[in-house]
C-alpha cells in the first residue's frame, strides 16, 4: 500500500499532501513545500524543485538518486520533475490540497448521503475542466509539461 504525507510549506500557512507512489521514497525525500505565497524569490531551474502552478515541491536529491535504480533509471539523470511526474512523490489528488477537499466530502456522506451526491456531481464536472484551465501539471500532456 502506498502511503502519504503532509506538509507544510515553508511559512507555515498552508499543507500540501505527497503521495508516494510505488512504495519507493518516503518523507525524507523531501526537503520543502513552497506554496504560491512563498515561492516568489526562489530559483526557478534547480534540478531539485518541481514547480506546480505556483506550488514547489523540494525534494532531497541524494536520498532520491539512492532509489534511482528501483524507479528504473539512472542516478545521474534523476530531476525532481521525473520524480513528480512518474508519480514516486507527487500531490494526492491533482492539487496540494486535494485530499483534504475530498475530506470534506467524505463528512458530508457520513450525515447526508444525498447532499454527498451531488455535492461530488457538482464538484467533479467543473474540476477537472478548471484544473486544466489553471495550468496544474497534472492536467497537461506529458509532453506539455513545463515550468
Amino acid at each position: 500500500m502506498c502511503q502519504s504525507y503532509r506538509k507544510r510549506c515553508v511559512c507555515e500557512t498552508r499543507t500540501a499532501e505527497i503521495f508516494f507512489g510505488k512504495n519507493v521514497l518516503d518523507e525524507s525525500s523531501v526537503s520543502k513545500v513552497f506554496c504560491p505565497d512563498c515561492s516568489d524569490g526562489i530559483e526557478v531551474s534547480a534540478e531539485n524543485r518541481v514547480w506546480d502552478n505556483g506550488w514547489v515541491l523540494e525534494l532531497d536529491m541524494e536520498r532520491v538518486r539512492e532509489n534511482a535504480l528501483i524507479m528504473g533509471t539512472l542516478p545521474d539523470s534523476v530531476t525532481a520533475e521525473w520524480v513528480f511526474d512518474e508519480g514516486f512523490a507527487t500531490w494526492v489528488g491533482i492539487t496540494p490540497d486535494d485530499a483534504q477537499t475530498r475530506n470534506q466530502f467524505q463528512k458530508l456522506a457520513q450525515t447526508d448521503v444525498r447532499a454527498y451526491v451531488q455535492a461530488i456531481r457538482d464538484w467533479g464536472v467543473a474540476r477537472e475542466k478548471r484544473f486544466t484551465k489553471q495550468g496544474w501539471r497534472k492536467m497537461m500532456p506529458r509532453t506539455a509539461v513545463v515550468q
